[in-house]
């Protein structure tokens, strides 16, 4: 089966008033069920389930702290430039809106301020990072509202998040886009094989409880170079 894309436009959402102009995409089928499961295995292939630790938070450089009563999941890092290249290959032709994103152009607001116009660079879509964050929630496992994280790698940046369900068993486990304020979401459902991306820059979302079963997914970052 073919992947395809739902754009996601805020402007037609109870989102509208903060994300009008944000870039987020849902790609279904961008991965088939024995593609997810053979990421996994990879993840776990040398030390199986004792490889899966608590994920936690950035609090400074290169140094994280769990703090389970904000992010509650269990998680496996790995560098494996083999497995993202193919993500690279298998996603860049389904989003060529962020092939390369200008100040001035209809997705400004994945880098820069509004109203700061030509003062920032143009960005051209490189890579996906070979720093792959595979996660897992079970029953009671949540990670509450937050904006993501720019990552900075050999000079490139980060302004982008691909999000990938292994697994569609768990119930519960939405991903929900808020509004800064809380007071509207909009949810996207796991689903095997379904790639959430989305801009790293302001836009809330939290991983909603998982109630039963365990989700697994698979989280990394589009890498983009200064033209």
């Amino acid at each position: 089966m073919s992947p395809t894309v739902h754009p996601i436009d805020f402007s037609s959402t109870p989102l509208s008033s903060s994300y009008t102009g944000f870039f987020a995409t849902v790609i279904d089928d961008l991965l088939t069920p024995a593609e997810c499961d053979a990421l996994l295995e990879i993840a776990v292939k040398d030390t199986g389930d004792e490889a899966w630790r608590p994920a936690g938070l950035m609090a400074h450089a290169d140094k994280e702290t769990v703090h389970a009563d904000f992010r509650n999941s269990d998680r496996i890092l790995l560098m494996d430039h083999s497995a993202s290249e193919m993500l690279y290959n298998r996603l860049r032709p389904l989003v060529p809106e962020i092939h390369e994103i200008k100040p001035d152009g209809p997705w400004a607001l994945v880098t820069g301020k509004a109203g700061r116009g030509r003062q920032n660079p143009t960005w051209r879509l490189a890579r996906v990072n070979p720093r792959l964050s595979f996660l897992r929630y079970g029953p009671g496992q949540y990670f509450k509202p937050h904006c993501d994280g720019l990552n900075t790698l050999e000079e490139q940046k980060s302004f982008v998040t691909l999000h990938i369900y292994l697994n569609g068993s768990a119930t519960g486990g939405a991903t929900r886009f808020w509004t800064p304020d809380k007071k509207h979401y909009l949810d996207v459902e796991p689903k095997v094989g379904r790639c959430l991306v989305f801009q790293q820059r302001m836009l809330v979302h939290s991983g909603e409880e998982v109630t039963g079963g365990f989700k697994y997914t698979l989280r990394s970052d589009f890498m983009f170079e200064q033209v």
